[in-house]
């Protein structure tokens, strides 16, 4: 599989910009399935879901990897062509109009991002754990009001923390390649999503915590502060009352 599929054409671009088709091409980067097989694993009837994989077929956005005949049925095994896109220049006016790709794109992180966390071991999920135990996790859902500019930095720079990973990976590569680690059978997934929107929902007229609690001393500020812990009897005259 490639790595990169360049969309040239506003038709190829509009093939995409679908929810089930993005659905469909996401578990097709994950292995190869027949049309029924994709139709169980959907919950849909097998001649939408065919339709759909003709439609990504014919904008060269699967391919069929191998046949198999069964009772006398060819059946054909799909697989996405690439596992990540890049738009040509060439679209760029269109999509300064038409925002519905950026959205689909958007989603279609988030139900991947579903489906892999339905599907991890649960000894990604250790945080409780030995610190020694531990796995790197991270959840957070934030809102953030600030001036649009100083945003946009903060995201320059997060943008080159990613790049970091990038690095540290292939460094890592490059040791196994040399002979000099062994190759991991573990990777670290990440999913980022966000925007600008006029809604605002985590309001609260009192941030306090309830009488006679606490948030637990933790190395991970975004795990322990949705945990709260009993205040020791002797820290709060008015609680021990």
């Amino acid at each position: 599989m490639k790595r990169y599929l360049v969309i040239e054409t506003l038709d190829q671009l509009k093939a995409i910009s679908d929810s089930l088709r993005l659905d469909i091409m996401n578990r097709l980067v994950q292995a190869e399935y027949t049309g029924k097989q994709l139709a169980t694993l959907l919950s849909l009837s097998p001649s939408k879901v065919h339709y759909h994989l003709k439609e990504l077929e014919q904008y060269g956005f699967v391919h069929v990897v191998r046949t198999e005949e069964k009772n006398g049925i060819v059946q054909k095994f799909f697989r996405a062509v690439a596992y990540d896109f890049k738009v040509s220049d060439d679209l760029l006016p269109s999509l300064q109009e038409d925002t519905l790709l950026l959205q689909e794109v958007m989603l279609n992180h988030l139900r991947s991002g579903i489906t892999r966390l339905y599907s991890a071991p649960e000894e990604s999920f250790l945080q409780f754990a030995d610190k020694s135990k531990r796995p790197p996790a991270i959840a957070v859902s934030s809102e953030i009001a600030a001036p649009r500019e100083e945003i946009q930095q903060w995201l320059e720079k997060y943008k080159l923390l990613l790049d970091e990973l990038g690095e540290i990976e292939k460094r890592y590569d490059a040791r196994v390649q040399a002979g000099e680690a062994e190759a991991l059978e573990e990777n670290f997934y990440m999913v980022s999503v966000g925007f600008m929107t006029n809604e605002r929902y985590y309001v609260a007229t009192d941030e306090t915590l309830p009488d006679g609690y606490e948030h637990p001393p933790s190395d991970y500020k975004h795990w322990s502060d949705k945990f709260v812990v009993k205040r020791k009897q002797g820290g709060d005259p008015e609680y021990d009352k």
